[in-house]
């Protein structure tokens, strides 16, 4: 899931020209502690596995897939669940299972 701060989300409303309501509305989720989430995977905003609005991506897309981030073995089912369509992760994986085939 990726949060996206106030900023993040005036930010790339108004690159896409829609006003705040209309963007919070279709794109994103909102928390009763006031977090927003996209509000879809995948994102609305990946077509053929790339990302439509790049130079205004969210901060967590940014360092998606987090590879290099502490707890990777926590995030196992995310990282799976996005291997079809992250190329990253789908190199990492290949990679792994060539490691591990080699022991």
């Amino acid at each position: 899931m990726i949060n996206v701060s106030e900023q993040e989300a005036d930010h790339l409303s108004q690159h896409l020209q829609l006003n705040r309501t209309d963007f919070d509305e279709q794109y994103l989720e909102k928390g009763s502690n006031g977090m927003m989430l996209m509000n879809s995977i995948p994102c609305s905003f990946l077509s053929n596995n790339k990302c439509n609005v790049y130079e205004y991506r969210f901060e967590g897309c940014r360092e998606f897939p987090a590879m290099h981030l502490p707890g990777f073995s926590k995030r196992l089912f995310t990282t799976l669940m996005h291997y079809g369509r992250c190329p990253i992760i789908f190199n990492i994986v290949e990679e792994m299972k060539e490691q591990i085939s080699d022991v």
